[in-house]
């Protein structure tokens, strides 16, 4: 899975992104229970670490000390910025690991499990292909009481060439077509729709308990689901490059009148882009 030219890793010690409030505060509710003696949280596609930069001042030494953290990044000098962030904060374990998002689950060691799994700000650069396998993967990774967190945004400002952003209402059908083929039907998380300046983000939590499929089930179901959760995905793209080409064809017809149209054309070209050149790689 490549990266995205136009996508860069926000860093700012300074500023915690809500985003990351959110997910910090499921593992701060964790790891208050005495019951947790130890819990292990793998950040992909970790960027640079702006998740981790606050746990000074938001987690306790004792906190800090039962976790075992583990950073996946396919940039070599954004691992390097987590790792160093990272290495101040005393967690009980710390590993590294560069490579493509979608080669995770081959680069790191079989029997790894996580209590913890966060993806934030990275789903609109998955390529779509590896969306549905990266999402079964995720949860293949998780302990019994392992917890799956995803946070990204339906629009980005600026354009990123390339890029797809997922609505809500998107991924809340990728989730359920491949919750459905793993055979967690009853299982619906619900997935939160956040109003920012610029756009929405929303975001899901996937619990492994509320699954109720063995390890054994979920490893044999896995192919099945990733093929319908990938149907899924592409009857979303076609569609949506449908809806596309006929906003473009109007504004062809009767031009951009004003700066909102201005603006929503050019979101439009870069859609238009963005899904053909995924809808070609997908066959």
């Amino acid at each position: 899975m490549s990266t995205i030219a136009d996508s860069n890793a926000f860093r700012d010690r300074d500023r915690l992104l809500p985003q990351h409030q959110a997910a910090l505060t499921l593992l701060q509710a964790r790891l208050s229970d005495p019951e947790t003696t130890g819990l292990s949280w793998l950040d992909l596609a970790c960027g640079r670490g702006q998740i981790i930069l606050s746990l000074d001042t938001n987690l306790s030494g004792q906190a800090r000390g039962k976790i075992s953290f583990c950073a996946y990044d396919i940039d070599q000098q954004y691992a390097r910025e987590t790792e160093r962030a990272a290495a101040r904060l005393k967690f009980a374990d710390l590993r590294v690991h560069v490579g493509a998002l979608s080669d995770f689950n081959q680069i790191l060691p079989p029997a790894m499990r996580f209590d913890f799994i966060t993806l934030n700000n990275t789903v609109h650069e998955i390529e779509p292909s590896h969306l549905a396998e990266l999402l079964a993967s995720c949860l293949g990774r998780l302990t019994n009481t392992g917890r799956l967190f995803i946070y990204d945004m339906d629009r980005i400002t600026p354009h990123e060439l390339g890029a797809i952003p997922w609505t809500r209402d998107d991924m809340r059908r990728i989730v359920h077509r491949l919750l459905d083929a793993l055979g967690a039907s009853e299982y619906r998380p619900e997935i939160g729709l956040w109003n920012h300046r610029t756009c929405n983000g929303w975001n899901v939590q996937i619990e492994r308990h509320h699954l109720r499929v063995s390890p054994e089930q979920l490893l044999e179901r896995a192919k099945d689901a990733v093929r319908a959760a990938s149907e899924e995905i592409l009857n979303l793209m076609r569609r949506r490059l449908s809806d596309c080409r006929s906003s473009l064809e109007t504004l062809t017809k009767f031009g951009a009148q004003t700066e909102e149209e201005e603006r929503e054309k050019e979101g439009l070209l870069y859609e238009l882009w963005a899904l053909s050149r995924a809808l070609e790689r997908a066959g």
